[in-house]
C-alpha cells in the first residue's frame, strides 16, 4: 500500500503542477504541446515502475515447495568474537539470522506453494512450528522466538537432531500428498557435538530416500576465537564465559559438510558469513531475484528521459 500510494504521489505532484501551468499557459501551442510532454512524463514513470516489480522474486519451478528448518541452539550458537574489537560481526546465531530472514522474504513474495516448518535442538529436537504456509510467522519466530540456551536440555547432537525430522518428510500436508513437491532441509549449526546417541548416517539415508535435498549452513568463525561473551549490568563486556574449563568454542565444518554430502544437485554446504549465502541457499531452492533490471539500458534510459521531462515541464512554462 505504501509503495502504491508513493508511486501514486510522484505522478500526481508533476500532473498538479502542469495542470496548475495548463490553465495559465497563455495561446495555444504551449498548451497542445504540454499534453504529450505530460503523457512522456507518465510514461516514463510507468516504465519504472514495471522494471522495479521485475526486480520482484520468482520461482523458477513453479512447483510446491516445503522447506524444514532445523536449528542448533546449544550454547555455543551465542557464540561471538571480542566484541571489542569486533563488535559488527554478532554472535553465531545472529549471523544465520541475516541469511535466513531474507530467504523467509524471497519465499514469502514468489507467490508459490511454500510451506515451512521450524525445529530446534540440543541433546535432543523439538518441534517449534509445524508446516505452515503463514511465512511472515515463520520469519517472527525466526527473528524473535529462538535464541540458544532456549531450551533446558543442554548439549547438541546433530544426529539425533536429523533423526527427529524424518518424520516431518513422512507426514506431509494432505494437499501436498499427490503432488510434485520440491523437499529441502536446511540445517543450521556450527557442527559442534557434544553427544552423538543420534544415528546421523541413517538418518541422512532416510532423508535422501525422500528425495529431500539438504542444505548445510554452516556458522562460526575458523579465524578470530569465539566465546559466549559475559556483560555486566551496565553492558560492559567482562570476557568470555567458562564451561568445563573452556572458554573458546570451535566450529566443526567436516561434521557440515559431510550433511551437505558429495552431490551438488542433492546437497549444498554453505558458510553464513559468506557475503553470498542468501543468494546460493535462494538460487538452489530455486528463488530467484532478478537484479539486472536496475541495471539495464531500458531502465537508465526511462530515467533519463524522466529527468529531461521533467526539465522541459519546468522550462515550457517559464
Amino acid at each position: 500500500m505504501i509503495y502504491l500510494l508513493s508511486v501514486l504521489a510522484v505522478i500526481a505532484l508533476p500532473g498538479y503542477y502542469w495542470y496548475l501551468r495548463w490553465s495559465d499557459a497563455p495561446g495555444l501551442l504551449k498548451r497542445s504541446m504540454s499534453i504529450p510532454l505530460m503523457s512522456l512524463l507518465v510514461f516514463a514513470l510507468a516504465v519504472l515502475v514495471y522494471l522495479d516489480r521485475m526486480d520482484r522474486t520468482f520461482m523458477v519451478d513453479d512447483s510446491p515447495i516445503l522447506v524444514s528448518m532445523v536449528l542448533d541452539l546449544s550454547l555455543s550458537m551465542g557464540a561471538a568474537p571480542d566484541p571489542r574489537s569486533h563488535g559488527d560481526v554478532g554472535t553465531r546465531m545472529q549471523r544465520v539470522q541475516k541469511v535466513l530472514l531474507p530467504i523467509l522474504d524471497a519465499l514469502d513474495a514468489s507467490d508459490a506453494g511454500v510451506m515451512v516448518s521450524v525445529t530446534a535442538f540440543t541433546a535432543i529436537p523439538e518441534t517449534v512450528l509445524g508446516w505452515d504456509n503463514n511465512l511472515p510467522q515463520v520469519r517472527e519466530v525466526i527473528e524473535y522466538v529462538i535464541a540458544p540456551g532456549m531450551l533446558t536440555e543442554p548439549g547438541s547432537d546433530l544426529g539425533a537432531a536429523l533423526q527427529g525430522v524424518v518424520p516431518q518428510f513422512e507426514n506431509l500436508p494432505a494437499e501436498y500428498l499427490d503432488k510434485k513437491v520440491r523437499k529441502y532441509l536446511l540445517v543450521v549449526s556450527d557442527g559442534e557435538q557434544t553427544l552423538e546417541k543420534g544415528d546421523m548416517a541413517a538418518a541422512l539415508t532416510d532423508l535422501r530416500a525422500k528425495n529431500v535435498n539438504i542444505i548445510a549452513l554452516h556458522t562460526g568463525l575458523t579465524d578470530i576465537p569465539e566465546g559466549i561473551p559475559v556483560y555486566d549490568k551496565s553492558g560492559t563486556f567482562q570476557g568470555f564465559q567458562d564451561i568445563n574449563g573452556q572458554i573458546y568454542t570451535i566450529p566443526d565444518n567436516e561434521t557440515m559438510a559431510l550433511i551437505a554430502g558429495t552431490d551438488g544437485a542433492k546437497g549444498m554446504y554453505v558458510r553464513a558469513e559468506s557475503s553470498n549465502a542468501v543468494r546460493q541457499i535462494s538460487d538452489f531452492i530455486g528463488v530467484q531475484i532478478s537484479s539486472s533490471a536496475a541495471s539495464s539500458p531500458l531502465y537508465t534510459a526511462s530515467v533519463l528521459l524522466l529527468i529531461v521531462l521533467s526539465l522541459g515541464m519546468l522550462l515550457w512554462f517559464v
